[in-house]
């Protein structure tokens, strides 16, 4: 009996029907002249969405690493705004995807291109909202109908794969006791020392974003300051995604720094590395080892704001 259990799982694993990750959506779709990264970034463009970056990741992997297994390996960092709005102004820590990250990759040798994101659920699981959200459920068929209409013909990835139980928190919260009339200038000392910090650790600002400027152009005047940062460590990506390309989605990861208008505190919030983990099911040991080295480095930086 133990022996055809056995033979079960593996068929059903050979068939893409045991392990299905639900916390990925990913598209890929025979490579050609009429799709590319470019194409791609427009038909986000066309739908509404906000592009901050479409950067090319294949050529930093090359020049720091000296070799890559990608023809193609980009991280699109975007948002879309009446979305945005609607979850940061009632859920402030939702900043955290604003913006969120569409990775576009291909393998050498490898005639298929994907693209793909994150889940409503997998969002959801780190911001700590219910599953079921239903602007991040209006998000999801935003993001499947434009894939699709950037990939024509492309078809839904099933990965040999499930996520693992996430046994961490999800996100890294510190709160700072501020006044509200001391907030902009503390802000400035805050974000310095962060800025500082990120080079010795091997961190780059991949995209910045003033969103309470947004906030205020549509009437929503809940913050003194809104501001997100997208952070990447290029060793941690160019590591992770050796063994899980579509490790992209979660690279840059956004921290999100703001102040609620009498709230006399100023949050800064960042998704941990632990998410990575638990989705991507990995267990590779140097993969891990960079992947929590990061992690270290990045709650020293946010503690060391508090001294």
């Amino acid at each position: 009996m133990k022996q055809l259990l056995q033979i079960v799982v593996a068929l059903l694993l050979a068939c893409g029907l045991y392990a299905d990750n639900k916390e990925i959506i990913m598209f890929g779709v025979k490579k050609s002249d009429a799709v590319t990264t470019k194409s791609i970034e427009e038909a986000f463009t066309l739908a509404g969405y906000k592009v901050e970056t479409n950067r090319d990741m294949n050529g930093p992997f090359t020049k720091q690493f000296g070799k890559t297994v990608f023809s193609i390996y980009n991280l699109m960092t975007v948002y879309y705004p009446e979305v945005t709005k609607a979850l940061v102004s009632k859920h402030p820590d939702s900043g955290v995807f604003a913006p969120f990250t569409v990775v576009i990759y291909q393998k050498k040798g490898d005639d298929t291109i994907y693209a793909g994101t994150l889940s409503a659920f997998a969002k959801a699981k780190i911001m700590g909202l219910p599953y079921d959200n239903k602007v991040l459920q209006e998000l999801e068929d935003k993001d499947i109908q434009t894939l699709i209409k950037a990939m024509p013909g492309a078809k839904k990835v099933k990965f040999d794969y499930s996520p693992k139980p996430l046994t961490k928190e999800p996100l890294t919260r510190f709160v700072l006791d501020v006044d509200d009339d001391e907030a902009e200038d503390n802000k400035e000392e805050v974000e310095m020392v962060i800025e500082d910090g990120l080079k010795p650790i091997g961190f780059v600002m991949a995209n910045f974003l003033d969103y309470n400027y947004f906030l205020k152009e549509a009437g929503i005047d809940t913050y003194i300051f809104y501001d997100t940062y997208s952070l990447c460590k290029l060793k941690v990506i160019y590591t992770v995604s050796q063994i899980r390309p579509e490790a992209g989605v979660f690279a840059p990861c956004t921290m999100a720094i703001y102040h609620k208008k009498g709230s006399n505190k100023t949050v800064m919030v960042y998704p941990n590395v632990f998410n990575w983990m638990a989705t991507l099911a990995i267990e590779d040991p140097t993969a891990l080892k960079e992947l929590e080295k990061a992690q270290e480095d990045i709650v020293k930086l946010l503690q060391s704001t508090a001294e």
